[in-house]
């Protein structure tokens, strides 16, 4: 299930992610690292959404899709991290680079990858008989989840991923 949701959010991006021609600084290496993402070349994504962050520090998807990165790398503080800081700018700026999509898709994105960050947590947890933190991290991942379907209430990942983590094991 947790490869799924990555690989749901990197398609959905995919989807949306088309180069318009502008000359928004960094756009062409984040666009780039949208490619990369699409053919499973995690490292160089990795570079490219950081090369487009250094950039252009304001341009939240590089940030969004860098926690992405992170998450399938396994490094859940980083992911954290970057994709909080998307949400910051996102939310601030009210704008995004997706043709097609809303600052509000990319906000929904941002609070379902944290949902994942948390998720993953809540899993390692019960593996590790900690039911109780489990549980605690099972329902903070469901507040994030529930903020992304306030966003973007028409996302099908979101309310798969809601509906996913409600059934989860108590």
């Amino acid at each position: 299930m947790k490869k799924h949701i990555i690989t749901l959010c990197a398609l959905a991006l995919s989807f949306l992610t088309v180069s318009c021609g502008s000359n928004i600084v960094g756009e062409a290496e984040y666009n780039k690292g949208i490619e990369a993402i699409k053919a499973d070349k995690v490292e160089l994504a990795q570079q490219l959404f950081e090369q487009s962050a250094q950039k252009n520090p304001q341009l939240a998807e590089a940030y969004i899709n860098l926690g992405m990165v992170y998450i399938k790398t396994h490094e859940l503080n980083k992911a954290w991290s970057a994709t909080q800081k998307g949400l910051e700018i996102i939310t601030a700026t009210k704008k995004t680079i997706i043709r097609g999509g809303s600052w509000q898709d990319q906000a929904a994105l941002a609070n379902n990858n944290l949902a994942k960050i948390i998720f993953d947590k809540a899993i390692s947890a019960r593996e590790n008989d900690d039911l109780s933190a489990s549980k605690s991290l099972q329902e903070e991942a469901l507040i994030y989840l529930r903020k992304a379907i306030e966003l973007a209430p028409e996302n099908e990942l979101i309310q798969k991923n809601i509906a996913y983590i409600e059934r989860w094991p108590n």
